[in-house]
């Protein structure tokens, strides 16, 4: 049987794949869905998308961390139970949504659209998810600390 140390390495990959493996599946379903419903893109509608994905990322990143000067670090909370890492809510709402744009918009406009909105909607979905995991483990580390520094 494999020991406990394989098993914190695999518990540490698993964790830091986590948000990347979740942002990849919803960049991918997002766009799979906008082709299957307007067909493939154009080479400038993959750049269009790249564009459209890199300013939600800095949008959102900005907002998070109250400005784009301000640095933005690792996750400070303490471990999260693994079904907070369930991405199928803020992956399966940017895909909806991406496909319901393709009802509405084409091209250049669609693309930058599918990219910026998929990646708003996991950023803050996904955040949104851990939030409530650490709310409902019982104690987060921010409220531990705050108990130790009361008593």
């Amino acid at each position: 049987m494999l020991g406990p140390g394989y098993r914190r390495q695999l518990q540490a990959v698993v964790s830091g794949s986590a948000t990347p493996y979740g942002y990849t599946l919803t960049l991918w379903t997002a766009t799979a869905v906008t082709s299957a419903a307007r067909g493939s893109p154009r080479a400038v509608d993959a750049v269009v998308l790249l564009i459209g994905a890199t300013l939600s990322f800095v949008a959102v990143g900005a907002f998070a961390a109250g400005g784009l000067r301000r640095p933005i670090g690792p996750r400070a909370a303490g471990p999260t139970p693994l079904w907070a890492a369930l991405h199928l809510p803020s992956a399966g709402a940017g895909m909806l949504l991406c496909r319901l744009l393709a009802s509405f918009l084409s091209g250049c406009l669609l693309w930058t659209a599918v990219g910026a909105v998929s990646t708003a909607v996991y950023l803050v979905g996904v955040a949104a998810q851990f939030w409530y995991a650490e709310r409902h483990l019982g104690e987060s580390p921010e409220r531990s600390q705050d108990a130790q520094h009361a008593s």
